[in-house]
């Protein structure tokens, strides 16, 4: 492995633009890096890439078209950076490889066309009802009734970086659905705005994975 290959950032660095034309991909040996996409009113983080031997930035080396998120550093981190011809080889000469790369672009795929079907079948209102669904079964805490607790200011960052929802529009689909008592504060965060009281039912009637 060529040393001038293994390039490091700081936290915060960019390792790449989105819009720029890119001719390397990247293997992860140390760190961590943010995928991000611009949105309407800022940045969206994709994708967090954290473990070792992960990678990311190859589909500059696949179609040859613009980057389409930016890629920076979340903590000090190590890259080894892949160019073209090196790519081509390691897809030839190792199926593991080659197989994992598959594998990554049929998920972007039904990731995509999730999205797209998502956006063009609910409001928005739906569409971070969802994401609170979501959030709450795979980091919730379950209290006494089967409903779920939640940080708020957590899930608001969440559903931002997974649907692209500006803070502001889903802080106001929250107090809507507080004032329609569908979600209601946690007992000791009425004040504090901390912590927020999913119902089993709103999650149950909001989970994708339940509805058909």
């Amino acid at each position: 492995m060529p040393s001038d290959n293994v390039k490091q950032f700081e936290p915060g660095e960019l390792i790449f633009k989105e819009g720029e034309e890119g001719d390397l991909m990247y293997v992860l040996l140390e760190g961590a890096v943010e995928l991000k996409k611009k949105v309407e009113r800022g940045e969206a983080v994709l994708k967090v890439v954290d473990a070792p031997n992960d990678f990311f930035g190859e589909m500059a080396l696949l179609d040859y078209g613009p980057r389409s998120a930016s890629a920076v550093a979340a903590r000090k981190t190590k890259v080894l950076a892949v160019d073209g011809p090196t790519f081509e080889s390691m897809i030839l000469a190792n199926g593991k490889f080659a197989l994992k790369i598959i594998k990554i672009l049929t998920a972007r795929l039904r990731r995509s066309n999730d999205q797209v079907s998502e956006l063009i079948e609910t409001m928005p209102r739906d569409r971070i009802a969802r994401a609170m669904a979501d959030y709450a079964i795979h980091h919730g805490e379950k209290i006494h009734d089967g409903s779920l607790k939640v940080h708020f200011e957590s899930m608001r960052a969440w559903i931002n970086g997974h649907i692209g929802a500006a803070p502001e529009e889903i802080e106001t689909a929250i107090l809507r659905m507080l004032k329609g008592e569908a979600i209601a504060w946690a007992p000791t965060s009425a004040k504090t705005r901390e912590n927020l009281v999913l119902p089993e039912a709103f999650v149950r009637a909001n989970d994708r994975r339940s509805s058909s």
